[in-house]
């Protein structure tokens, strides 16, 4: 149903692939995907559709070269590959014949953490001394595990190539979980503190920067740039995010070992995710509010400051039943007619007296505190998705179901106004996103790829598809056999 009614604009997120899709840089003959070899070198064949085709040409020249094929988020201001962005655009592949390339994407990860030990904000030198929020484990589980997909277009019946195929795709888990752990340790956990990620005396870790480690910086490595969240401080918080993204990497590697028959591995992994929920729950749950927070490490105490990212621990399977409920209990200080909004908007800065203060100072004063576009009333996808997903793994359906169906309408009609989708939309009015330290994007990679989920998923409820893999849940987070 859904899938019919909204099918003018998955026909133009599935066309707009081709305009962000591009070549490996050592290739230099033109190619349409037709005319590639049937097989890469990797064992599964690649549908290619006869019409699908990639751009010849690196649109930004100071792009780092990239050896495999990639997509960046829209063909306008964001033309390299970013860390998080690919994580979400991941959700517009799975179960579709450009599957092939999250796998593509993911060795251009691990070349770019190989040869630069990090995985950059986006493929420029000028990124190079910081990240964005961590999903490479999420990026190579959700590559290896999508033969599993009901819609898979790959396959064999034969035996021995079955069993090849697995073996393969075996070592290439290993592989790349490898470069993974090296990321997670050496980037994030950070001893070192080479990127200002540690925090001495605490487990739990903060965004930074290799090379200034301030707070502008880390509200840029953050991905929330720029937000009222961390008060322009944001080097002095532990983030509720952040900490759930490295949970699940802990969470994965757990998974990879399992899969892998690596018992004592896994038992490894399990007991630092514990570690990691145990500090969060102690440093970072406010039983009288009912909510995640951030840390400040500076303050020693928690903020106090409503944002979306206090769902994320849902979406990694942190929270308690308990903790999820009384989280739940507050979706309405996000929620409007056209999905969640990034923040509450009591969080946000109350007007203050300037009279008192010198004229000259008042611009500066009125920045910090003014709204920004990480801030209510902004609608952003990456957040409103994890949320989504986070419900779904608690049992809150009709709360997910309601979200998505707000949020497809609301895109739907700035879509069929405009012509195109929005890297954010206005909470109060469904049009474009406010407070922009640029202009307005179109596309939009995260955008379409969650428009395209959401109607997935609710075809799937709709369909009555089972979408727990234990056909009575018990005890939630609950493992999704839905794509997700």
């Amino acid at each position: 149903m859904w899938q019919e009614k909204y099918k003018k604009e998955l026909a133009y997120i599935d066309d707009y692939w081709s305009r962000i899709i591009y070549k490996p840089s050592h290739m230099k003959l033109q190619y349409r995907l037709n005319n590639l070899p049937y097989e890469l070198p990797y064992i599964h064949k690649i549908p290619f559709g006869k019409k699908t085709q990639v751009q010849n040409k690196d649109i930004n020249p100071t792009s780092m070269k990239l050896p495999f094929f990639y997509f960046v988020p829209n063909d306008n201001k964001f033309t390299y590959i970013y860390y998080w962005d690919s994580f979400f655009m991941f959700r517009g592949l799975l179960g579709t014949k450009r599957e092939w390339l999250m796998k593509e994407m993911v060795e251009n990860f691990l070349y770019l953490y190989k040869n630069f030990h990090i995985v950059p904000n986006f493929s420029a030198p000028a990124s190079m001394g910081r990240s964005q929020p961590p999903f490479l484990s999420s990026m190579i589980m959700d590559t290896y595990l999508k033969h599993l997909n009901p819609t898979n277009p790959y396959g064999y019946t034969n035996n021995v190539k079955q069993h090849l195929y697995k073996l393969t795709k075996k070592r290439w888990l290993t592989r790349a979980l490898d470069t993974a752990k090296s990321e997670y340790e050496n980037v994030w956990i950070d001893r070192a503190n080479a990127y200002n990620h540690h925090v001495q005396g605490y487990i739990l870790s903060r965004y930074g920067d290799r090379d200034i480690g301030y707070a502008h910086s880390s509200e840029l490595e953050s991905g929330w740039d720029m937000t009222s969240r961390f008060y322009n401080r944001c080097d002095n918080f532990l983030p509720i995010d952040l900490n759930s993204y490295l949970y699940k990497y802990e969470t994965d590697f757990a998974l990879a070992a399992q899969l892998l028959g690596e018992r004592s591995e896994e038992e490894k992994w399990r007991a630092t995710a514990k570690e990691r929920k145990n500090e969060m729950n102690k440093l970072m749950w406010d039983d009288h509010s009912g909510f995640f927070y951030d840390y400040s490490h500076a303050n020693e105490k928690i903020s106090n400051f409503l944002s979306l990212a206090s769902f994320t621990p849902l979406w990694a399977g942190i929270a308690s039943p308990y903790q999820a409920k009384r989280i739940v209990s507050l979706l309405h200080k996000f929620e409007t007619p056209y999905g969640l909004t990034i923040t509450a908007k009591e969080s946000l800065a109350k007007p203050i007296d300037l009279r008192r203060i010198q004229k000259q100072y008042h611009p500066a004063i009125y920045d910090i505190i003014k709204p920004k576009q990480w801030d209510y009333p902004n609608i952003w996808s990456p957040l409103e998705y994890l949320a989504v997903i986070g419900l779904l793994r608690y049992g809150f359906i009709d709360d997910a179901h309601r979200i998505m169906s707000n949020s497809v309408k609301a895109h739907s009609a700035a879509f069929q106004k405009h012509g195109t989708f929005f890297e954010k939309l206005n909470g109060e009015t469904g049009e474009t996103g406010s407070g922009a330290l640029y202009g307005d994007q179109q596309g939009f990679g995260w955008t379409n790829a969650a428009f395209y989920r959401y109607v997935q998923i609710l075809d799937a409820l709709e369909n009555g598809q089972e979408i727990y893999k234990m056909p009575v849940p018990q005890d939630p987070p609950y493992d999704l056999a839905i794509l997700h």
